[in-house]
């Protein structure tokens, strides 16, 4: 009986623990139905968890406005051997993703660096 209850209970604590990492969807986020590219001077590079991200200065019809790039875990990132390194402040960059529901957000699916490298993390 006691190793039931053992059983049990550790069952429902992994049930929980399952829940608290899914914090959100991505889907509730960014619009997976399209894909948008956009191209712009890299202003900042967060390499943490649970979302890496980084800032882009992007300019249309001469009007420049920063974007949010978010993407997966620092962890996630490095264990897929996405070159982090290969990112500096200043580097012109061209970013595809799913676009957000806030404006000017953007979910990496794919980056092509100044030097061509196209890199998906």
């Amino acid at each position: 009986m006691r190793t039931y209850a053992l059983l049990l209970l550790t069952t429902a604590t992994l049930g929980m623990a399952r829940d608290a990492v899914a914090h959100h969807s991505t889907v509730v986020n960014f619009d997976s139905s399209r894909e948008i590219t956009i191209e712009g001077v890299l202003t900042e590079a967060t390499w943490r968890n649970p979302h890496s991200r980084f800032r882009l200065n992007v300019t249309t019809d001469g009007k420049t406005l920063e974007w949010l790039v978010e993407m997966g875990a620092s962890n996630t990132l490095k264990r897929a051997g996405f070159p982090m390194e290969a990112f500096a402040v200043g580097d012109r960059i061209t970013v595809t993703g799913w676009p957000g529901y806030r404006d000017r957000s953007v979910l990496l699916h794919e980056t092509v660096l100044a030097d061509g490298r196209r890199l998906q993390p």
